[in-house]
């Protein structure tokens, strides 16, 4: 019999609620109060601010023991409760991932260029222009045209910044990648033991609870796939290898090649096509558009930037993944036949992953929230700035 049910109620859940249970009612319970969802609610971000009071505390172990026993008072977090749309976007911004794929520092790259670049100054007019630029005929086209081209030239400091904002990156991915490589070199040790005693079963249920938490993150089902391509291609490439004495390292190696330049040019073909709408829609008033085109208008826009983000962060992961694989696949220190083994693990793990499915419902349902994770990232940026 538990003191209080005020959180229970909130997520609409009962208090025999598992973890997950907990987890979809949070993230269901979320969307449907978002604020982003109620612009003329004067009452939107207290009520989104109770469901997130709820999850914060229903998801803690210690916490909702607390609550249960003792009631609110006595089931605060230490620091206090977070704000509502930060703790929003990190329980379902694709955190849960992070023993998996690290963190998408592509993000926080990109972030931290566009705050370089907006930080500096336009260069100066030149001497007897007065700021401003001639345009008489074709000589003020081509005055036009020397003025843009100085526009878009970087200061000296602004270049060394971006040097060095892509070194930390690349510093920081090639960490990421030894912890990643730790991590799931423990699983597969965990794979190998429960092949050994005869313990799979308890193994698999274990994979599949954390396939199903993994669903729920933002872009979860397209992160699952991404893992499993990789495992499975980076297992398969190393069992063949050794089935041919290595001979086949030299056709799969081209092949991953060839991938990687396909990846790029996929890549740079997304962000050309979303910079030409961009482009266009930049030449739309939304207070000119009534209030349907305008959200119709607001969710394109979005969806362009999360297909660009989306790209880019894809393309640094499969590399950041199959460094990953290559470094427990390839270390000279580990038997080739425990090698062998644990990209069995990797095909069993890559199976797993692909099996994950959604209803179509699910799918409109996660499109939606993927675009308030955006919104969500987006202010939290506009407040940084506003900070500086």
């Amino acid at each position: 019999m538990v003191k209080d049910t005020e959180y229970y109620d909130v997520l609409g859940i009962t208090p025999a609620a598992t973890a997950m249970e907990i987890k979809k009612a949070y993230r269901k319970r979320a969307m449907q109060t978002h604020p982003d969802k109620h612009p003329n609610d004067p009452e939107a971000e207290a009520k989104f601010q109770a469901v997130g009071e709820a999850y914060q505390v229903l998801s803690d172990p210690d916490l909702r023991s607390r609550y249960d026993q003792f009631g609110k008072e006595n089931a605060i977090p230490t620091q206090g409760f977070e704000d509502a749309e930060e703790y929003f976007s990190a329980i379902f911004g694709g955190d849960g991932f992070k023993d998996w794929i690290g963190e998408l520092s592509l993000f926080k790259g990109l972030n931290e260029a566009s705050e370089t670049l907006e930080k500096g100054e336009s260069p100066p007019a030149e001497p007897g222009s007065g700021g401003e630029v001639k345009s008489s005929g074709s000589a003020g086209t081509s005055e036009i045209s020397k003025a843009d081209e100085k526009q878009k030239k970087l200061s000296k400091e602004q270049r060394e910044k971006l040097v060095e904002i892509e070194k930390k990156r690349r510093e920081e991915i090639a960490k990421q990648v030894e912890e990643l490589a730790r991590k799931l070199n423990d699983r597969l040790d965990s794979y190998i033991l429960a092949v050994k005693d005869g313990r799979m079963d308890e193994f698999a249920a274990k994979l599949d609870q954390e396939v199903e938490n993994l669903k729920l993150e933002s872009f979860g089902l397209e992160l699952l796939y991404i893992l499993s391509k990789c495992y499975r291609n980076k297992a398969n490439n190393f069992i063949m290898s050794k089935k041919t004495h290595g001979f086949s390292k030299l056709f799969t190696g081209v092949r991953d090649n060839a991938r990687s330049v396909k990846s790029a040019y996929n890549l740079l073909s997304t962000g050309l096509e979303a910079q030409k709408a961009l482009e266009q829609m930049n030449e739309v008033n939304p207070d000119e558009l009534e209030d349907y085109e305008r959200a119709k208008y607001e969710s394109m826009m979005a969806g362009k930037a999360l297909g660009v983000m989306w790209a880019m962060s894809k393309y640094e992961l499969e590399k950041k993944l199959k460094e990953v694989c290559n470094k427990i696949l390839n270390d000279p220190s580990v038997p080739t036949k425990m090698r062998l083994v644990k990209a069995k693990g990797l095909l069993y793990m890559a199976d797993k992953f692909a099996k994950a499915k959604r209803t179509p419902e699910e799918d409109e349902e996660a499109r939606v929230f993927e675009e308030l994770i955006l919104g969500d990232k987006q202010k939290q940026k506009e407040k940084k700035r506003k900070r500086i």
